[in-house]
């Protein structure tokens, strides 16, 4: 007898598209088999009738709350809200602070996620300002132990202040960290933007009194974007590094991307659900700096080119930047050089992408699986583990029902007292969720009180290190 059965569903799978049963033991998928009147007995059975069945989704990109940040929420509400949206890993960072390593930071996840999550979960090490070559040096040891990707910030992205930590790594440092991060067989992720660019800006609209949120466009603009781009992939040219390039914002970005990958460059895209839905012009709302993930939004031209991008497999993946608040948190500053980045968006990445992308856009089903959920897994050193049904894989799986046709509402929302997709059309949304062969959400119900989610443990292949693979 199987421990579950899924049958009946629409089934996502590396073979394509088909009506399968799924059967699952001890955590892992076993079979795969097409339907049929015979049904292997099960302990449990989820029929999945007239519902599409997938691989959990994997967020690629969240800040999670700790001690040293209260006001954001931490592993326990988001990994519960990730789980109501389908999404069951979440990698989050680890960031260095002035004075402790890189095993200090960390250390300070591990403490944030054990015992906590409701989802697997990693994490991403942020080299800051002025790291000295000790800790840039710890990657290759951080690596063999698992930790497989890396972050840094090419601008502070906010004038000095006590309100976010400078980030901020030259480029002198950063060739090094390139060429720690190609031996070790690992990918660096950048948040990269135009230091100089960025900070004139932030003078210029000083000067002239445009210091409100809604010109947030004009300081983190499209030609940042641009020039920092290009000189961060030429260095990686010249190292042999891997790029995985966070939130592309602007069609410059997607453009760059495009033109190393037809080279045969190892630089890979990520965007964000808020880049692909809304603009700018969003930032001129009541309250519209509700909207505001860093860089910024951008202009309609860009979301058009955001979404070639994803159907095209230039951008390999859609993320959310989570930083998860409260409604007076989160309006709470309204200048350009204070607005709080991020937004509680882990629970409705994968319905989002799914009404966006498969219905309004005609996405096909497997590149929707591609960018929720197996190019995270692949990038980022989990796959097959996580990203994919298949036999031997983690039984980490989402169902969706396509017949869902509403307005969404904060009923259906558990995450925070806000969303700035409240009020959205949605069409299919997900309901059920397994994680490690568990039902932890069942037809939009939690079936558990226990955080049981596990650290993965993450090791690239040389495919994806070497050439643009995915």
């Amino acid at each position: 007898m199987h421990d579950l059965l899924i049958c009946n569903g629409t089934v996502v799978t590396p073979a394509g598209v088909g009506k399968f049963d799924v059967f699952i033991d001890e955590g892992k998928i076993t079979s795969l088999s097409s339907t049929t009147g015979n049904k292997a007995e099960a302990s449990k059975t989820i029929d999945a009738s007239g519902r599409i069945v997938i691989p959990g989704g994997i967020e690629p990109h969240a800040h999670i709350g700790g001690p040293r940040q209260p006001e954001r929420s931490g592993a326990l509400p988001v990994s519960k809200a990730a789980l109501y949206g389908g999404t069951t890993t979440v990698i989050d960072f680890a960031t260095q602070i002035p004075g402790h390593d890189l095993f200090h930071a960390v250390k300070e996840a591990e403490d944030r996620w054990e015992g906590n999550a409701f989802t697997n979960y990693a994490y991403h090490p942020i080299i800051t300002h002025g790291a000295d070559l000790d800790s840039i040096r710890q990657i290759p040891e951080l690596v063999k132990n698992g930790i497989a990707s890396f972050k840094i910030f090419t601008t502070s992205i906010r004038p000095p202040s006590p309100q976010m930590q400078n980030n901020h790594i030259d480029f002198g440092r950063l060739g090094e960290i390139m060429s720690q991060i190609e031996e070790s067989g690992a990918i660096l992720l950048v948040h990269s933007e135009d230091d100089e660019m960025v900070h004139y800006n932030y003078d210029r609209l000083k000067t002239t009194d445009e210091w409100d949120w809604w010109n947030m466009h004009r300081i983190h603009t499209n030609q940042s974007e641009d020039l920092s781009f290009r000189r961060v992939t030429r260095l990686a040219e010249r190292t042999n590094c891997p790029i995985y390039f966070v939130h592309v914002s602007a069609k410059e970005g997607v453009n760059e991307i495009k033109r190393c990958r037809s080279l045969g460059l190892p630089i890979y895209g990520e965007t964000l659900h808020n880049y692909i839905c809304f603009t700018s012009d969003n930032y001129r709302e009541d309250n519209g700096m509700k909207f505001h993930t860093y860089p910024s939004l951008k202009g309609d031209s860009d979301v058009d080119s955001l979404w070639a991008g994803l159907l095209d497999g230039t951008i390999s993946t859609l993320a959310t930047d989570l930083v998860s608040t409260t409604w007076e948190e989160k309006i709470k500053y309204k200048t350009v050089a204070d607005v709080t980045g991020g937004h509680n968006g882990i629970e409705t990445r994968v319905g989002i992408a799914y009404t966006e992308g498969v219905v309004n856009r005609n996405m096909s089903l497997e590149r929707f699986v591609d960018i929720t959920s197996t190019n995270a897994a692949r990038l980022l050193g989990m796959y097959p583990q996580k990203g994919v049904l298949a036999p031997g894989s983690d039984a980490d799986i989402t169902i969706i029902d396509p017949q869902i046709d509403k307005m969404l509402s904060m009923d259906d929302l558990h995450l925070e007292n806000y969303s700035i997709w409240e009020g959205w059309h949605i069409k299919g949304w997900p309901t059920t969720t397994v994680l490690g062969g568990e039902t932890v959400v069942e037809n939009g119900i939690l079936m558990t009180d226990k955080p049981s989610g596990k650290f993965v443990e993450r090791c690239i292949s040389s495919e994806v290190t070497k050439s643009p693979a995915y």
